[in-house]
């Protein structure tokens, strides 16, 4: 909430109140300057460009095989002390964000990936090193040779007249963004739960209930407000609702009773590390020990 004030943001909260402020056309998610970003801009152009983007998703349900088995992979190749991030969810966020954008993406990529938070955060993007990393990725989506997916479909909608130079730039990046940050945040967070629960835990109860992404912005008459998701809306509601609520629902149930079937015989916790970030709820670390090899 500090935060928040410190640089004249208000803020909403409760179910009710965040339910109709999202849905209000009295606050656009727009803060002016004429972004091609999808994530920031009302109207017409918001709308031609969550099409295309749906139109990609709507692909990936139910969730192909290739990617099926690239998380049984990253699960089953967990060895006996793990790190939730780095060796479960960074890998199964990224086999999906692959799967997205149709092409393969390496380390380098995704550390990129997770700098450009700063990028496209309630802040407007100030961390110049979060710009660097987003520009960074936005050429090299350009150039890229693409199989298959959103990329390749993001290219044939820019030749059809559907999106403009900029929009074709840029969102590929929070294409990716979105599909990678917030995979990334609930699935370590989720398994930290199924790893620390002393009684058994419903995978579909962590699906719906952990929010990683905590606050959107809005802008209105009286300036911005960061309207909460986290009283049971961590998809959002109305036109800026998450498009990709099915692919993360799928994602977040397999790779979760996957790893509960290896946590089946106990485990312990530890190095629990914590972003700090004020909108994106994450770990940094947390080192899981199966039990029998302490």
């Amino acid at each position: 909430m500090d935060e928040f004030e410190r640089h004249g943001i208000g803020v909403v909260s409760g179910r009710d109140a965040c339910a109709h402020a999202l849905r209000s056309p009295g606050l656009t998610s727009d803060p002016g300057g004429g972004s091609p970003s999808v994530l920031l801009r009302d109207g017409e152009g918001h709308a031609r460009v969550r099409g295309v983007l749906r139109e990609i998703i709507a692909d990936l349900e139910p969730l192909p095989a290739p990617v099926l088995a690239a998380i049984e992979v990253v699960v089953s190749g967990l060895g006996s002390s793990f790190d939730l991030v780095r060796d479960f969810a960074r890998p199964v966020a990224g086999a999906v964000t692959s799967a997205v954008l149709g092409l393969p993406l390496d380390d380098v990529f995704l550390d990129h990936l997770e700098k450009t938070t700063a990028n496209l955060d309630v802040f407007g993007g100030t961390d110049r090193a979060g710009q660097a990393s987003a520009f960074r990725l936005a050429v090299q989506l350009s150039r890229a040779p693409a199989g298959p997916g959103g990329l390749t479909a993001m290219r044939a909608a820019h030749a059809a007249g559907r999106l403009d130079d900029d929009e074709l730039m840029l969102n590929p990046v929070v294409l990716a963004h979105a599909a990678y940050e917030n995979s990334l945040n609930f699935l370590a967070c989720a398994g930290l739960e199924l790893a620390s629960s002393a009684s058994p835990v419903r995978v579909r109860e962590l699906v719906t209930s952990i929010c990683p992404a905590r606050y959107v912005l809005r802008f209105g008459a009286d300036g911005p407000v960061a309207v909460s998701l986290t009283d049971g809306l961590p998809f959002g509601l109305g036109r800026h609702a998450c498009p990709g609520s099915g692919v993360a629902l799928a994602e977040g149930e397999i790779a979760l009773t996957a790893l509960a079937k290896v946590l089946d015989g106990g485990c312990e916790v530890g190095e629990v590390v914590w972003k700090t970030h004020p909108v994106f709820h994450g770990l940094a670390k947390a080192v899981v020990t199966r039990s029998g090899n302490r």
